[in-house]
């Protein structure tokens, strides 16, 4: 089976991180999230992924070097101008020559299996069937509901719904789709899937399906939500002590790392330094004897001195996190 994977976006809610690396380029537990995505797909058994590309492309393709992942073939699309989510599908329709396919959004970290729901999507001929993760109130996101069947009967324009009492899902960015999508995707142009074909799909009665997944979701949207996740993935995966270290970085004396400190190639940690919840990307410098807490440090960035609560990058200097 193929995939694409949507690359395109600018990752806004992410600045000024995203300034200067694409929003699926950044580190994960010193793994670029783009790389755990499609090392999660070719587990999955897909043969094919295809990126598209638009907001600095080459951090991607940089992002991928010196990574391989065993039988799948990485191909890529540019944009010259972004073409959302469904006009970035449709300018690579010759590429799906399979009857199903599968479509990630690269900003999502997530770890549930795709193949019960490629299962289901086949076995109910739907048009499309996407992953849905549970949400509770208050509601982060604008909440989807599926009725007895699991088919999602309209996409709400906010986060109210009529009835408190069923259940409320958010969409992860993981859809099955049958090649029929293509033609309700307007041809030409920017085009977004839900508002366009998954609407106009519904108004015509085909199967948009919701599939309930279990296991971790998030999308890293904001700094302090990509703070969570790193902080969740610790506990979810049992790391101890709650702390990555790159192969390179460089360790002065008496340094206290952590709980929930990740710290990339090339860095270098003066002694008697203190980390806390924070994720330091590479060739990042710290001055002996600094203090950081809740922090995230872009790459390669310099600091000394007590920092708590902020963003600091190289060419946008420092901010604070949400």
């Amino acid at each position: 089976m193929k995939a694409m994977v949507l690359t395109a976006g600018y990752g806004t809610r992410l600045r000024p991180l995203t300034l200067e690396t694409a929003k699926p380029a950044i580190p994960v537990l010193g793994m670029p999230l783009i790389a755990r995505t499609l090392q999660k797909l070719a587990s999955s058994g897909i043969t094919h992924s295809r990126l598209n590309l638009h907001f600095l492309p080459d951090t991607i393709k940089q992002a991928l070097e010196s990574f391989q992942f065993d039988l799948l073939e990485i191909s890529y699309s540019y944009e010259p101008q972004i073409l959302g989510t469904g006009g970035g599908l449709k300018s690579n329709e010759s590429f799906f020559d399979c009857e199903n396919f599968l479509t990630v959004n690269g900003d999502i970290f997530f770890d549930f299996s795709i193949g019960p729901i490629i299962d289901f999507h086949i076995k109910h001929r739907a048009m499309a069937t996407l992953a849905l993760y549970p949400q509770t109130q208050p509601y982060h996101y604008t909440p989807i509901t599926i009725d007895s069947d699991c088919r999602i009967r309209s996409f709400p324009r906010s986060r109210l719904i009529e009835n408190d009492s069923e259940d409320s899902y958010v969409f992860t960015g993981v859809t099955v789709l049958s090649k029929d999508i293509f033609s309700l995707i307007k041809p030409d142009g920017f085009s977004d899937m839900i508002s366009e074909a998954y609407e106009n799909a519904i108004a015509l009665d085909n199967k948009i399906m919701g599939f309930p997944v279990s296991g971790y979701w998030n999308d890293l949207g904001t700094p302090s939500r990509y703070l969570c996740t790193q902080k969740t993935l610790f506990e979810l995966y049992h790391w101890d002590p709650s702390t990555f270290v790159a192969n390179s970085a460089v360790l002065g004396h008496d340094v206290e790392l952590g709980p929930y400190v990740s710290v990339g190639s090339g860095c270098v940690i003066g002694d008697h330094c203190h980390i806390q919840d924070s994720i330091l990307w590479d060739n990042c410098h710290v001055g002996s004897g600094s203090n950081i807490r809740r922090c995230i440090l872009g790459k390669g960035v310099s600091v000394h001195g007590h920092y708590h609560d902020r963003i600091i990058t190289a060419a946008h200097g420092e901010s604070s996190i949400d």
